[in-house]
């Protein structure tokens, strides 16, 4: 691990475990955007597509009730009514948001009026195309989000060329890492429809939620008692620091070997999700997996801290040790 106030944090003798680590970071980050993302979409696709395909009008509902409309003939013209109202307050809703864009984007006066209208047009037109995709019978979902994920990751790698951060190579294999699972899952496991997405939104989300951990972990920003280091005196503070960490790697191991036995006895039992055909493991594999890279986490942590490093600590420890390190070189140099 780097030393305190060093650049260059894949220097010295654990270099090459620092870089190893931060390219399982960024896989990990594109597991937990990308998951999220997509059990967000999954969830709204399935609530649009019963509406599409749904012969009644929860909008004509609501305005038959507002307007104490009773008569058949009455819901019948607000039930044609609906999707055409609901179609202009969307629309409208999009330009709402592209104004309000607009207007905090750019500079006071230089606010284009032009421009909202012609990415309301074009946004419009494109969640329309993909709403007519969705409804077409011969056209299966699996294919239809290999369609959408095709399309943010090319907006994605756009803007990842046009940045060229000094992580480009990691971002770049964490992306073919993603994308591969992704489409596995997809053209293995998505069936036909939309009304299952609860049952994966729900997988994708226990991994987010564990696999968050471990990043938490990586970033050192998981809660951290620093009332005990600050009774002892300067010298044994990294030493309290590494105790903590030990005894939570400890803690995540232990947790590790909990979920290790479960996600045995579930594939055991080669259960399986009811509506994806998903295997049971698939699900509980990332309590043993998030809380053993935690704690291996936790390890390096803990040597890092013996020797005077910053991986693992909080970001306001991490900061304050810099400081002092660049303070002390300053004076060293004065």
């Amino acid at each position: 691990m780097a030393e305190t106030g060093k650049e260059n944090p894949y220097g010295g003798r654990f270099g090459i475990l620092r870089r190893i680590d931060d390219w399982i970071f960024n896989i990990e980050m594109g597991i937990l955007w990308t998951f999220l993302g997509v059990s967000a979409i999954m969830v709204f696709l399935d609530v649009m597509y019963r509406r599409l395909a749904a012969p009644d009008s929860k909008v004509a509902e609501l305005a038959a009730r507002i307007f104490g409309v009773e008569s058949p003939e009455g819901i019948e013209r607000l039930t044609a009514i609906g999707p055409k109202a609901s179609a202009v307050i969307g629309v409208a809703l999009v330009y709402f948001a592209f104004w309000t864009a607009e207007e905090h984007a750019a500079e006071p006066g230089k606010q284009s009026r032009i421009k909202p209208i012609l990415e309301t047009i074009f946004a419009s037109a494109g969640l329309g195309l993909l709403g007519w995709i969705m409804v077409r019978p011969d056209v299966e979902s699996r294919w239809f989000y290999l369609l959408l994920y095709s399309l943010c990751a090319g907006f994605w790698l756009f803007n990842l060329f046009r940045e060229r951060g000094p992580d480009l190579a990691a971002k770049l294999v964490s992306f073919l890492v993603v994308t591969a699972i992704y489409v596995y899952i997809t053209l293995k496991y998505f069936p036909d429809g939309y009304s299952w997405s609860k049952e994966l939104s729900l997988i994708m989300l226990l991994w987010v939620g564990f696999l968050g951990a471990s990043v938490c972990a990586h970033e050192g920003k998981h809660i951290q008692v620093g009332a005990l280091k600050r009774v002892v005196p300067p010298s044994m503070s990294r030493w309290m620091d590494a105790l903590g960490f030990v005894f939570t790697a400890a803690f995540c191991f232990f947790m590790a070997m909990l979920g290790y036995e479960y996600a045995k006895e579930a594939l055991t039992l080669e259960g399986r999700f009811e509506q994806t055909n998903i295997p049971d493991w698939v699900a509980t594999i990332a309590v043993p997996a998030a809380f053993a890279m935690t704690s291996i986490r936790y390890i390096a942590a803990a040597f890092s801290s013996i020797m005077g490093g910053s991986y693992g600590a909080a970001p306001e420890d991490e900061s304050i040790a810099a400081a002092a390190a660049q303070a002390a070189e300053e004076g060293a140099k004065g």
